[in-house]
């Protein structure tokens, strides 16, 4: 067997489980027979006939198979075979990212699933009879054939929004969170990893969201912060660290680029604003300021 693709099979009888680990590869799971769960650690979905069980490289789930058991066939795609048969224009190992979660399943049409489930029982056959006539051509067309066909059934369901088990991503939890996290450290990549998403597809869907990057809406949101903080009479010194930034100067630079005054100089019109307002007085101020 080509060392940069393997097929696995495998029955589970009611009630038994089985772990999928896709290591660095990515994994596709076909459904042959009966119907079951598959479970990750932020969600699950049902498994059967009509779908396909996707996991991105380094992502772990677990199979349970229901009342009539499940049979599972299973396609693991080096990342060095997509490279091998990417063409111009068609980047397979970054087409995988349409498939916006580490784990996925995928609803299929009847004809889609029968179709790959044709494929990998061709591709089986094949590799059964690994001396026959072109045999190693045969293969590799096989392989391509059910590479794109999976592909495009993920495509299909990405425009219909039909990821089956998780809803896509709401945006309004990726804004809940970073607005709950501002003291510590905020990485794209980190924040696709909490929500089980691809950094690519979390950047496109902020983008599209709010017209803005996603860090540009961190250190907004910072800001925001620091405005609030310096207004309840917070010492300056200690405001940088509950918001995020690296240092002092960071915080002031940012701050007078958004704002176009300093921090100390917003404090004191919160300060004269508290004066001419008393109605809205800002809380007593207890601490100093430092200088600058």
């Amino acid at each position: 067997m080509d060392e940069n693709y393997r097929l696995e099979q495998w029955t589970l009888e009611p009630g038994r489980e089985r772990e999928l680990d896709a290591r660095g590869c990515e994994l596709v799971v076909l459904i042959n027979g009966g119907s079951g769960r598959l479970e990750w650690a932020r969600g699950g979905a049902a498994l059967g006939p009509d779908t396909i069980g996707l996991l991105r490289p380094g992502a772990t789930a677990k199979a349970r198979a229901q009342e009539q058991g499940l049979e599972l066939w299973q396609l693991r795609l080096q990342p060095e075979l997509l490279r091998q048969i990417s063409c111009p224009g068609c980047d397979l190992e970054a087409c995988f990212s349409v498939v916006p979660f580490q784990c996925a399943v995928v609803r299929l049409n009847t004809q889609n699933a029968t179709l790959l489930r044709r494929l990998y029982s061709l591709l089986r056959q094949e590799l059964a009879q690994p001396d026959a006539l072109a045999g190693g051509v045969y293969r590799r067309g096989l392989v391509e054939l059910l590479v794109a066909g999976v592909l495009r059934c993920c495509v299909t369901e990405e425009r219909k929004t039909a990821l089956v088990g998780r809803k896509r991503l709401v945006v309004d939890e990726v804004f809940a969170y970073i607005n709950a996290h501002l003291a510590e450290p905020l990485r794209l990549k980190d924040l696709a990893a909490h929500f089980y998403v691809s950094p690519e597809h979390l950047a496109r869907q902020f983008k599209q969201r709010t017209g803005q990057t996603l860090h540009q809406y961190i250190v907004k949101a910072r800001l925001g912060r620091c405005r609030e903080l310096l207004c309840n009479g917070v010492p300056l010194a200690a405001i940088w660290t509950q918001c995020g930034f690296s240092g002092y100067s960071s915080m002031l630079r940012s701050f007078k680029q958004e704002f176009g005054v300093t921090p100390a100089e917003y404090y004191r019109q919160c300060c004269q604003r508290a004066r001419e307002y008393p109605d809205e007085a800002l809380p007593e101020q207890e601490r100093t300021i430092p200088r600058r």
